[in-house]
């Protein structure tokens, strides 16, 4: 039984060629991080909505129909507080912001106060024989046509007391950040600039929520990675007294990073919302890994070995270990390949590359790095710590061996904890609405509120109508019945707050006596002459096919999660029941072209997180999948490879299903613990059965193996453990609630998985294995 097996003698050959090469080994590593360098700086953080869905998604390929259309034309909106706004100075001002931010790169169009007020006093009849110094034209209540589109816009550029105003600004659909900030810039000076303008102003909409989402990200990334590798520099530090393994972990997570970024780039991959945080858990792995080289070398030179003898000692028993560690994480992290998610497939990709980087960083530094003079101190101190590891050392073989005597107990309770874990995370909700992820005392959701408050709803959605290349009477008659319908839509409260399109707009123009008996058409053309921008908008060329015309649906943003789903359904029934019908296709001369749509921010980012939650299940299933596969593997043993699987399972349901149990909500954050976990905690379970077999080989009994193998492996995991808890609770704090919760989460299932693998997992390998096993 202690006659070496053919993967120790490989692991010793190999073990010798990392001394043996070492400086040859470095000197390649360097050259390929000088190389990889100048590419990992073009690694670009893609912030666009469509970057959140796959290419073939449903919801993004309406989206895309919306942008072929209408250029998509996001929209954010910059309110502002003018109590004296249908007057001509106000509407003078709401020229004035409108002109600057016309300027703005990004800004495809404007609609304000100004330009309505423009659009009426060309319409209106008798507008070249008042004076200049008369009442605006869009505030004249003896005006049917003033009145009209005054009503047809309030909630859009004004509310109804006309104590404020809105700038609507149509974004190209790949404005840079800068625009977004720039919108703010000019909201906030507003006081400084107009004395009838006594609060700033405040910027709301989706692409605004998205920029200032992606600002909390990749600020939280940073904080992120600055705390996680400088406590982990620390436990290195204390664990070790040996500053070799400080710098041996530097250069791994250094490496790792650059040479992953540079691999993006060849690749054509892009940072998204999720992946900000790929520098952390580069670091995690690469610390880990480096601790058990570090505990493994002390030891060594605890027991006289030199220099040489301990850093072959160390890599012939934990290369291969560290190999599959590696393997492991690239897999459970490449389970998320399985998302519908675009994003959430190419973190998983990149933390899959990381992995694999971090073992060929060790490979390519860990030998020169263990081989240079020694860089130990604190002799006394290092005394002291080694007192301390052995002590905790035997606290966790003892408490491995209370656990493995009653192995039947603890893996019947550990099931019975996992089945309700697994109902309990069923039930729990999604959270479906972005403006939650936000602080409820952050300046964006302070926003949101005043203008759900008074425009009525900060949801901006749209309906895309198939349109005769000439707009007919009965055509417009069709789409305003179709909006009748649509404000008539209520479910358990929740409406749409405003409903507007091209219908609308000529239907008010029709009542100028001038325009009453003109056809369709010619009262487009001088909408369009008057309001380009807007009605380009709504309705585009005659020239373009398929022609579309465009409902614009704005809703309240906060609504609970199962209303916003409802409320889009519902839309969606109604415009099916219209477009379907006999009076429809009548409207045309030849069948629509295209299919009616329901689409934008609003819709988008509602099935974003749903999906998000439902792909957690198909996630967590190829993760376990995977780790169970390459388990087997490297014990090759499918009863060790099915004994890890508890263990490595039973974190993540629980933590969900805490959530779930406290009254929480699946969010982005939260649902991708799932896959996570199983990546983050597999490392104490491949390090656990790796001691435990070679104890076996020694010819030790299964649970004396089992027992000692906790006790050996528990002081780097558990140390690793205390500050990868601390590190990622960090982003608890964090304003991006998603954030919040996924440190915090991380933080639970990282301290979870670290405790049930020394003790459930040394309790399944008792139960399962056998006395002839190896």
């Amino acid at each position: 039984m202690n006659k070496p097996t053919r993967t120790n003698r490989k692991a010793a050959s190999m073990a010798s060629r990392l001394i043996q090469f070492r400086v040859v080994l470095s000197l390649l590593g360097l050259l390929i991080f000088a190389a990889a360098m100048p590419f990992s700086q073009q690694l670009k953080l893609d912030r666009s909505i469509m970057a959140m869905f796959a290419p073939t998604d449903s919801t993004l390929i309406e989206y895309q129909t919306l942008q072929n259309a209408f250029g998509g034309n996001a929209v954010a909106m910059v309110v502002y507080p003018d109590t004296d706004l249908m007057s001509n100075a106000g509407l003078q001002r709401s020229d004035a912001i409108a002109s600057e931010i016309r300027q703005i790169e990004g800004v495809d169009g404007i609609l304000s106060p100004s330009t309505l007020n423009a659009a009426v006093e060309k319409v209106r009849p008798g507008s070249f024989f008042r004076s200049k110094s008369d009442v605006p034209g869009l505030a004249r209540r003896d005006d049917i046509v003033a009145r009209g589109i005054e009503h047809l816009f309030e909630g859009y550029t004004h509310s109804d007391d006309h104590q404020l105003a809105a700038v609507v600004v149509m974004l190209s659909p790949k404005h840079p950040p800068a625009a977004i900030e720039s919108l703010q810039a000019i909201a906030s000076k507003l006081p400084d600039q107009y004395e009838s303008i006594t609060a700033p102003g405040v910027v709301v909409g989706e692409p605004v929520l998205i920029h200032d989402g992606f600002e909390l990200i990749e600020r939280d990334g940073r904080k992120l990675t600055t705390v996680t590798l400088i406590l982990l520099s620390i436990v290195v530090l204390v664990t070790l007294m040996d500053l070799r393994f400080v710098a041996l972990t530097g250069l791994v997570v250094v490496w790792s990073i650059v040479v992953t970024e540079a691999t993006l780039v060849l690749l054509g991959l892009d940072q998204s919302l999720v992946s900000t945080i790929m520098p952390a858990i580069i670091t995690v792995i690469a610390v880990a890994a480096v601790l058990h080289l570090g505990t493994k070398f002390q030891d060594g030179r605890a027991k006289g070995l030199s220099r040489h003898d301990a850093t072959w000692r160390s890599f012939s028993l934990l290369v291969v270990p560290i190999l599959w560690t590696c393997l492991t994480d690239a897999a459970g992290f490449a389970a998320l390949g399985s998302s519908r998610i675009l994003p959430v497939r190419q973190f998983g990709a990149m933390i899959a590359i990381a992995s694999i980087a971090v073992f060929v960083a060790i490979v390519f530094f860990a030998g020169a790095t263990m081989m240079l003079p020694e860089l130990s101190f604190g002799k006394s101190l290092h005394r002291m710590q080694r007192r301390m590891t052995r002590s905790v050392s035997r606290r966790c073989t003892r408490i491995a061996t209370a656990f493995v005597s009653q192995r039947k107990i603890a893996i019947l309770l550990a099931l019975v904890l996992l089945g309700v874990s697994v109902i309990g995370t069923w039930q729990a909700k999604p959270e479906t609405s972005f403006l939650n992820n936000f602080r409820s005392d952050s300046a964006i959701v302070l926003a949101y509120d005043q203008v759900e408050q008074q425009f009525g709803g900060a949801g901006v959605w749209d309906i895309l109508l198939p349109a005769p290349a000439s707009l007919t009477r009965d055509y417009l008659k069709q789409v305003l019945l179709i909006e009748r319908d649509l404000r008539g839509i209520e479910v358990d409260g929740a409406k749409l707050t405003k409903v507007l399109s091209m219908a609308d707009a000529e239907y008010v123009v029709g009542k100028t006596p001038i325009l009453k008996y003109a056809p369709p058409s010619l009262r487009m053309t001088g909408m369009r002459a008057t309001m380009p921008e807007f009605v380009d908008a709504l309705l585009n060329s005659a020239d373009t096919q398929p022609r579309r015309l465009r409902i614009m649906l704005r809703s309240e943003e906060q609504l609970p999660a199962e209303l916003k789903t409802q409320l889009i359904a519902e839309v969606q029934r109604v415009v099916d029941e219209h477009t379907q019908s006999e009076a429809w296709k009548n409207a045309f001369t030849s069948p629509p072209e295209s299919q009616a749509i329901v689409t934008g921010y609003y819709v988008m980012m509602s099935r974003l997180v749903s999906q998000l939650v439902g792909d957690q299940w198909r996630c967590l299933g190829f993760a376990g999948v995977l780790v169970w596969l390459l388990l087997w593997i490297a014990t090759r043993s499918l009863r060790l490879a099915f004994a890890a699987l508890l263990p490595n399972l039973l974190p993540a349901f629980v933590v969900l299903a805490t959530v779930g149990w406290i009254g929480g909500k699946i969010n982005m954050g939260a649902a991708m613990i799932a896959a996570v976990s199983i990546g983050l905690t597999i490392d104490g379970s491949v390090h656990l059965l790796a001691i435990y077999r070679r104890y076996r080989r020694h010819g030790h009994r299964i649970t004396v193996a089992v027992t000692h193998a906790a006790g050996n492996v528990g002081v780097p995991v558990l140390l690793a453990t205390c500050a990868l808890v601390f590190g990622f609770s960090i982003l608890s704090t964090s304003e991006f609630i998603p954030t919040a919760t996924f440190g915090t989460l991380v933080a639970a299932t990282l301290l979870l998985g670290t405790l049930v693998n020394l003790t459930l997992l040394p309790a399944c390998v008792a139960l399962i294995d056998r006395d002839d096993a190896n």
